[in-house]
C-alpha cells in the first residue's frame, strides 16, 4: 500500500506541474480583448514608425549621393581623365612611361603631385581630346576628309607633346615667380633676423605670408624638416627644385653664414638690393625690346589680314572667280594668322625679365 500511495502522490505532483506549465502563457495574455479604438491607435503608431524609417532611409540615400557627387566634382578634371585612360590602356601607358626620360624630375620641380604613369595617361587623354576636337572642327568647316584626318592627327600630336613640356613650363614659371619675389622675401627675413628672430622662425614667417610660389616652397622646406630632414638638406632640396642661379646664391650664403658665422641679416639685405637692381636693368631692356615687337604684332594681326582680303577681292574681281577657295581662306584666317600672333605673344612673354 505504501508503494501505491507513493506512486499516486508522484502522479499528482506531475499532473500539477503540467497544468501550471500549460496555463502560464494563458496568464500572460491580456485579460480583456483590445477595442477597435486601441487597434486603430496601434495601426497608426505602426504606420508612423514605417514612415519615419522610410524617410530616414531616403535621407541616407540622398546624403550618400551628395557625398559621392562632391567627391567626383572636387576631383580635378585631369585626375579623372588620367584615371579613365589608365582604366582601358594601362599596359600601353606603362610601356610608354618607361621610354620617357626625365619626366619624374620635371613633375617634382613643377610640384605636380601625380605619378609618372598617371601623368603619361593624362598626356594620352589630352592628345585624344585635342585630336577629336581638331577633326570635328575640320568637319564643321567642311574641309576634305583627308585634310580633316590630318588635322585630327596633328591635334593629337600637339596635345600630347604640349602636356610633355607642360611641367617644364610650370617649373620655369615658378622659378620666375620665386626670383621676382626674392628681394622682398630677403628683406622680410633680414628684418626678422635683425630683431633677434632665428632663421627657422623667419622662414616660417615667410611661409605664412602671401609671397606666392616662394611661400609654397618655404612651406615645403618646413615640411621636410618636420619629416626629419636637416636644415641643410631641406635647403638643398629647395635649390634642386628651383635650379636657379639666384636661388643657389641665396642658399649657399645662408648655409655659409650658419656654418662659419657672420651677420646674415646684412648679407640678405645686400643680396636683396643686388637682385632688385638687376631686375630694374632687365626691365628697362625689356621695355625697349617690346616696342619693336609690338609693331610687328600689330602688323601681323591687323594690317596683314586686311591687306590679304583686299588682294583676294581685287584678284577675284579681275579674274571673275575666287582665286582662293573658301576652305583655304578659312584655314588662313582661323589658323595661320592666329598662329603667327600666338608666336609673337610667346616671344613677348619669353622676353619678359625674371
Amino acid at each position: 500500500m505504501g508503494l501505491v500511495s507513493s506512486f499516486l502522490e508522484f502522479l499528482e505532483k506531475l499532473g500539477g506541474k503540467t497544468i501550471e506549465v500549460t496555463e502560464a502563457p494563458i496568464r500572460r495574455l491580456p485579460k480583456r480583448e483590445m477595442s477597435i479604438r486601441d487597434r486603430l491607435e496601434l495601426l497608426k503608431q505602426m504606420r508612423e514608425q514605417i514612415e519615419k524609417e522610410r524617410e530616414a532611409e531616403e535621407e541616407r540615400i540622398i546624403e550618400e549621393a551628395i557625398e559621392w557627387r562632391e567627391k567626383v566634382i572636387q576631383k580635378p578634371l585631369s585626375e579623372r581623365i588620367a584615371e579613365g585612360v589608365l582604366k582601358y590602356f594601362r599596359g600601353p601607358v606603362e610601356s610608354l612611361s618607361k621610354s620617357i626620360k626625365g619626366l619624374e624630375l620635371d613633375l617634382y620641380r613643377a610640384n605636380i603631385s601625380m605619378s609618372k604613369e598617371k601623368y603619361v595617361a593624362l598626356m594620352l587623354g589630352v592628345g585624344i581630346i585635342s585630336g577629336i576636337v581638331g577633326f570635328a572642327f575640320s568637319v564643321a568647316i567642311m574641309l576634305p576628309w583627308d585634310l580633316s584626318i590630318l588635322l585630327g592627327v596633328a591635334g593629337f600630336i600637339l596635345g600630347f607633346f604640349y602636356m610633355r613640356v607642360y611641367p617644364k613650363m610650370v617649373w620655369r614659371r615658378r622659378v620666375e615667380d620665386v626670383e621676382r619675389a626674392l628681394p622682398y622675401v630677403l628683406r622680410h627675413m633680414a628684418s626678422l633676423l635683425s630683431a633677434g628672430v632665428g632663421i627657422a622662425e623667419a622662414m616660417v614667417s615667410v611661409a605664412k605670408s602671401d609671397y606666392g610660389v616662394i611661400s609654397e616652397e618655404f612651406n615645403l622646406i618646413i615640411q621636410d624638416m618636420h619629416k626629419g630632414a636637416s636644415f641643410e638638406d631641406a635647403l638643398s632640396r629647395f635649390e634642386e627644385r628651383m635650379a636657379s642661379d639666384n636661388v643657389t646664391k641665396v642658399v649657399k650664403q645662408i648655409l655659409r653664414a650658419i656654418k662659419f658665422g657672420g651677420n646674415l641679416a646684412d648679407i640678405l639685405y645686400k643680396m636683396a638690393d643686388e637682385f632688385a637692381f638687376e631686375y630694374r636693368i632687365k626691365l628697362m631692356d625689356y621695355v625697349q625690346k617690346i616696342n619693336g615687337i609690338s609693331f610687328v604684332y600689330m602688323f601681323m594681326s591687323v594690317v596683314m589680314p586686311t591687306l590679304l582680303i583686299v588682294a583676294i577681292l581685287a584678284g577675284s574681281l579681275m579674274s571673275r572667280r575666287l582665286i582662293i577657295s573658301i576652305s583655304g581662306l578659312a584655314v588662313l584666317m582661323l589658323f595661320a594668322f592666329p598662329a603667327l600672333s600666338t608666336i609673337i605673344v610667346i616671344m613677348i612673354k619669353r622676353a619678359e625679365p625674371r
